[in-house]
């Protein structure tokens, strides 16, 4: 009696605490954290995104969002100084080359059995935050999207939560590892991160960090290393989801993340902004 008295008070502690290791399982769970993962590729470049955003333009035009990192897409931005002969001068261009998302296909639930390619349009990105915003070159729905916390919760898990990555490691199909969160507000080039002890590797850059209940809370971007050579997979850093939403904000598509907000009015006022740029560059 003693003995189930003690097992009693510490699973109630635990409960009360908030400690989390159960995730959801069967459809449900393939349904928010492995159908919503794609594989992006950018010329010689593999790794993954996530759907985080698949809604009705106008006239039954629908715009898909995926969220990638910068690293994965890089290779498809060049900057090089081009000669104004109105201006005679070099003036700095940018230009941006198509990428390809993949949207994997499955049988029996959990079989991969091919994707659909579809090209993709680089609407917004941060080297320095390494972040990446995709627009798909496709008017129908895409019919699975992470699950994204509501603004006031990007927050909500401790240290011990459990956490689900899921991405295109090295390149394949995506798959998921389990682990908990084991860092919180880790400082890596001045910027935070969060870190997981679910396994990671090379090709799940852009992919998703999940809690067990399936919600997105993060980008896993970076994998602790020991040398050149030695690989800690269950060490990966990940952009915690804080961090997505204000970015996002900051470029004027927090209608994303917000069902407040519409994408017309978001992306009125990008450009708005963006013309106001222009102009005191003008002066």
């Amino acid at each position: 009696m003693k003995r189930f008295l003690v097992v009693s008070l510490i699973l109630a502690l635990l409960m009360v605490s908030g400690f989390s290791y159960a995730s959801i399982v069967g459809r449900i769970g393939h349904e928010r954290m492995i159908y919503p993962i794609v594989r992006v590729s950018a010329g010689q470049s593999v790794g993954s995104g996530t759907v985080i955003y698949s809604k009705d333009l106008e006239g039954g035009k629908f715009s898909t969002y995926i969220l990638t990192n910068h690293h994965v897409i890089s290779s498809e931005i060049s900057i090089s100084n081009v000669w104004d002969s109105a201006l005679k001068k070099d003036v700095k261009t940018e230009r941006r080359g198509i990428v390809h998302v993949e949207i994997f296909k499955y049988r029996d639930m959990s079989t991969p059995v091919g994707t659909m390619k579809i090209e993709a349009d680089i609407v917004a990105y941060t080297e320095r935050e390494d972040m990446a915003l995709l627009k798909l070159r496709f008017d129908d729905p895409v019919e699975h999207v992470a699950t994204l916390p509501a603004r006031d919760k990007v927050s909500d898990y401790r240290v011990l939560d459990e956490a689900i990555a899921a991405g295109c490691s090295l390149g394949w199909p995506p798959l998921v590892s389990k682990g908990q969160i084991s860092r919180i507000d880790l400082q890596s080039d001045s910027l935070p991160y969060d870190m997981s002890s679910a396994q990671i590797i090379f090709g799940n850059s852009g992919g998703a960090m999940f809690t067990g209940e399936g919600i997105f809370i993060g980008i896993p971007s970076r994998i602790a290393a020991m040398g050149w050579t030695a690989v800690v997979p269950h060490m990966g850093l990940f952009i915690p989801v804080h961090r997505v939403f204000d970015w996002l904000a900051s470029e004027h598509y927090d209608f994303v993340f917000d069902p407040t907000l519409t994408e017309k009015g978001c992306l009125e006022a990008r450009d708005q902004e963006i013309e106001a740029k222009k102009a005191r560059d003008r002066e």
